[in-house]
């Protein structure tokens, strides 16, 4: 039966049978007090895109990376399929309508055709830079790996051994320094292995390296060393560790530098302390140390974090004041500022001025694709999508899961579906952020059928659901007029262990709503009491539709609500003037309400011919006239 078909004939029928499951083969569950917290499809992907954006900016160089290759059953690319429901000329069709926009792949793309010779950072100056950085790193790194041939040591090995279990850490560094003391005694060497362990996250390690130096003798503590450890405190989120080895430096009179407040900085802003960040570059300035790209940056990407767009922009602007110049980070971190703070306006300004400097680069226009996302712009999503592929630059997973959510939010659910297709086809990494876009795709253009489809592939490629999957999973399925099947995923999260939250019980109960289920319906509202889920007006709105036929429930519900404070001003009752404001009452609600207004307020209200007399408006405010049909 076409979906055209279904649209037509109300309430639909199973035609998959009681029995029907997305498949769980292979599925590992997680732990069930580690279900994710309800988001919005923005906030999913802050993560992945600070993640690829540190990621990619580590490669910036290397032209040549490739994509990551997803692994598929076949052991080989996936052979390109059009969309399903997309017509090819020689017949066929399907479940997606092909009257809206002609798909990506019939437009004579060549998916591979990208420039490998194009350097998003044409920037002499910050290549030198950069050039001069890992000369001096690789020095580094070579003055400081000694040959055991010679009596030397090797540092990787120390840090190993620092880092194995039930390791003593005071007997090996002093079997470290015997083997070679005067590279202990420069100071050098300690140095290195607190900056390999704060790549490792080793903060315990650290600490006990730490207090070994305060017992060995002949080592005195300087900057080098204390920018070390406050870099490792930066790497595990420790901000409060950073400023009080800032204070320790100043007990001890060691003076800071610039590396010193660039990482306490970034240390704040990942701690997500964006206040002591900005307090901790002003002292910089202060102190006459002048600060960083890298300090600028860190303190822009804490207003970010702290969603504060215009005091990132203020920063910013003093950035270019003092002649520091931005750079890619800068602009990128400016722009999700912005994004946070929805202001997709002042984002594509940023994003000019960043394109006049820079050229293109996808980090920031996945941040700005994003804001436009939030701002509910999905046609410059597009256009800039489209603007990124065409400069030849190599898209990412992040840039293809902001346009998937900007176009789903605009209704565009064909072509959200078909870059998810798009981006199977050029064996990306899809992730759970890339599915959760899709299903919620298909619950824009209730595409029931292949939400399901998205689940079983979830499960193929032991991509863990979680509670935002499934809530755009029973979204779909409510809007589609599914119940049956919203009950089998509800059975489907417990055996996976993951805990339904209100946003799932409010699907199922307007699900049951839709199909005249208010039995059921009503059983899943009294079970969210059992199980602990906390009701919202969503709640008593979807389960006043299911039960509102029942005149006498539907009341106890509705008074319910009042005395928890959901309906406390539908009802207004003055000398001159009675209203009634549904307003934020569902169809089932607003029916409710009015025939309790009615019955229970407005003719003992006015059962006195003195009253009735004084009244001299009486008003029914019925909303935006959306029902939830």
């Amino acid at each position: 039966m076409s979906q055209a078909g279904d649209n037509n004939n109300g309430a639909r029928k199973p035609d998959f049978g009681a029995t029907y499951l997305p498949s769980s083969a292979g599925v590992a569950a997680p732990p069930p007090d580690q279900a994710p917290q309800a988001l919005d499809h923005f906030k999913r992907g802050y993560s992945e895109r600070t993640s690829n954006r540190e990621r990619e900016m580590n490669g910036f160089t290397n032209p040549d990376r490739q994509l990551p290759v997803q692994e598929n059953g076949g052991g080989g690319p996936q052979k390109w399929q059009p969309p399903a429901g997309v017509k090819s000329e020689s017949g066929g069709g399907g479940d997606r309508p092909n009257n809206h926009y002609q798909p990506r792949h019939q437009q004579q793309r060549n998916y591979n055709s990208y420039n490998s010779n194009y350097n998003k950072h044409d920037d002499k100056q910050y290549t030198r830079s950069y050039n001069k950085y890992e000369d001096r790193r690789g020095s580094y790194n070579n003055n400081n790996r000694y040959n055991k041939s010679n009596g030397g040591f090797s540092m990787e090995d120390v840090v190993d051994r620092l880092c194995a279990p039930r390791a003593n850490v005071c007997d090996e560094l002093d079997r470290a320094r015997q083997s070679s003391p005067e590279s202990f005694t420069s100071g050098r060497t300690v140095t290195a292995i607190l900056s390999q362990l704060g790549r490792r996250r080793q903060m315990n390690v650290a600490m006990q390296v730490w207090r070994w130096m305060e017992s060995a003798q002949g080592i005195t503590r300087n900057v080098y060393h204390y920018n070390a450890l406050i870099n490792v405190c930066e790497k595990i989120r420790d901000w409060k560790m950073a400023l009080d080895l800032m204070r320790q430096m100043d007990e001890e009179r060691i003076p800071k530098n610039e590396i010193t407040y660039s990482s306490a900085i970034s240390a704040c802003e990942k701690g997500g302390n964006w206040r002591t960040a900005l307090d901790l570059l002003k002292t910089m300035k202060d102190k006459g140390i002048m600060p960083t790209a890298i300090a600028y940056n860190a303190a822009i990407s804490a207003c970010e974090k702290g969603l504060n767009p215009s005091k990132a922009l203020e920063i910013f602007d003093e950035m270019k004041r003092e002649g520091v110049r931005p750079t890619v980070v800068t602009f990128s971190a400016l722009i999700s500022a912005c994004e946070k703070g929805q202001q997709w306006k002042l984002a594509l300004q940023v994003l000019e001025e960043m394109k006049a400097t820079f050229g293109p680069n996808v980090i920031a226009y996945s941040a700005a694709i994003s804001a436009l996302s939030k701002g509910q712009q999905w046609e410059k999503a597009w256009e800039l999508f489209c603007e990124i592929e065409q400069s030849g630059e190599k898209l990412s997973v992040v840039t293809y899961n902001a346009t998937m959510t900007a176009l789903e939010k605009g209704l565009q659910w064909e072509r959200a579906l078909d870059l998810f297709d798009e981006m199977k086809y050029k064996n990306m990494a899809v992730t759970v952020v890339s599915y959760g876009s899709a299903i919620s795709a298909c619950e824009k253009g209730y595409q029931w059928r292949q939400c399901l489809e998205y689940l079983d592939e979830m499960t193929e490629r032991k991509i863990s659901k979680n509670v935002i999957i499934f809530g755009a999973a029973m979204s779909c399925m409510e809007k589609s007029h599914r119940a049956d099947i919203a009950f089998q995923l509800m059975e489907r999260m417990k055996l996976e262990r993951v805990r339904p939250n209100v946003h799932i019980y409010n699907s199922v109960i307007s699900a049951c709503a839709r199909c005249k289920l208010w039995k059921k319906g009503f059983e899943l509202f009294k079970e969210m009491d059992e199980v602990g889920v906390k009701r919202d007006v969503v709640t008593y709105n979807a389960v006043l539709d299911a039960v509102c036929s029942q005149v006498d429930l539907a009341e106890d519900i509705f008074h319910e609500g009042v005395e928890r404070g959901f309906y406390a001003k539908v009802s207004r009752l003055g000398s001159q003037w009675l209203e009634l404001d549904l307003h934020f009452l569902s169809l089932g609600g607003g029916e409710t309400a009015l025939r309790w207004w009615f019955e229970k307020c407005l003719v003992p209200y006015l059962g006195g011919s003195k009253e009735l007399a004084s009244v001299r408006s009486i008003d029914i405010v019925t909303g935006y006239g959306k029902t939830r049909a």
